[in-house]
């Protein structure tokens, strides 16, 4: 249990590190956002390029791999967001806010430095942890996708179809790095031409900045997020709170981990996306509350939460694995 608790300790050591330096006024009150910014446009699209284009196309056909990861994230999504709709009855914003809660992963700014810090140096780890770190993306962009329709932001424009697909490709495609490096990454793979050797390790030197960057912007940004999570929240939300923690840190895992065993699936292929999917609530889903007005304090306050409770749940899936000879 020590050896699990020191292997995911100093991913929250530096988060502390970075709640630190805030509470000091050490660096400018914007760094947390932009180092947060430099992190999802620059550093981590760079990252899964380099990890992409170097890839076996073999690896990026593993659809139960893909299967897993994807469906237990929309499972523990309809768990919120139906839960929400039928006992809390607040609309359908507060519910996808609800359904996030249980669903999104803190994989890039929490999964990606935990891999790293259990598998160092090793490539395939880092793939897989790498292509991982995707699959929240599809809850994300469906579940923003149904708030900006509820918004009539995405409404069809004058009867235009044309207009409707652009406003599409615009705000999910080319609006994201992560998905472009992605799709680039891919390309690269299944056509094996890789990067050219210097312009591979100069994007992969950029790229490996990614994980330590990420906590400490998420230290940087906690305390705002505390500030917010104070303010008051609708009634209820302490049961809410238990349902999102268990949902998201031990129904998600499990349930992703059921599927992978019954598919067959083994080794880091198996481990590191249950360890990704044992990740808090994603920082990302309190900044869509934030944006859409859909209940911003309670989605700031399970941040809060699910990060938190997540030291002892990390270390216990860490711990398992280790006693099941899985790391």
């Amino acid at each position: 249990m020590f050896h699990a608790f020191f292997a995911v300790i100093p991913v929250f050591c530096i988060i502390g590190f970075g709640v630190l330096l805030r509470a000091r006024d050490v660096l400018p009150e914007n760094a947390g956002p932009v180092i947060g910014v430099y992190v999802l446009k620059v550093s981590l699209p760079l990252l899964i390029l380099h990890l992409l284009a170097g890839a076996n196309p073999d690896d990026l056909a593993r659809g139960g791999f893909w299967l897993a990861l994807i469906g237990s994230q929309l499972v523990v999504y309809a768990l919120g967001y139906v839960g929400d709709r039928l006992f809390c009855r607040r609309g359908t914003g507060p519910a996808v806010i609800s359904g996030l809660s249980c669903s999104a992963c803190n994989a890039a700014f929490v999964g990606l430095p935990i891999v790293y810090n259990l598998w160092p140096g090793n490539n395939e780890a880092m793939l897989v942890a790498g292509l991982a770190i995707l699959t929240p993306n599809v809850v994300m962009i469906l579940a923003q996708a149904r708030l900006d329709l509820l918004a009539g932001s995405l409404a069809w424009k004058g009867g235009s179809a044309l207009n409707f697909v652009g406003s599409l490709l615009r705000i999910f495609i080319l609006g994201n790095p992560i998905l472009l490096a992605t799709l680039f990454g891919a390309v690269l793979s299944v056509s094996r031409l890789g990067l050219w050797e210097p312009l591979d390790s100069a994007i992969s030197l950029v790229g490996f900045t990614a994980a330590p960057c990420m906590l400490l912007a998420l230290g940087l940004d906690l305390r705002q997020k505390l500030a917010v999570a104070t303010r008051r929240a609708q009634g209820g939300v302490v049961p809410r709170q238990i349902w999102f923690v268990v949902c998201k840190l031990v129904l998600h895992p499990l349930l992703c981990w059921g599927i992978m065993y019954a598919l067959g699936i083994t080794g880091l292929w198996l481990t590191i996306p249950i360890l990704i999917s044992a990740t808090a609530t994603a920082l990302l889903v309190s900044v869509i509350a934030q944006v859409y007005s859909a209940v911003p304090e309670e989605a700031a306050l399970t941040a809060v939460v699910s990060n938190g409770v997540s030291i002892v749940t990390l270390t216990g899936f860490v711990w398992l694995f280790s006693v099941l000879g899985m790391l």
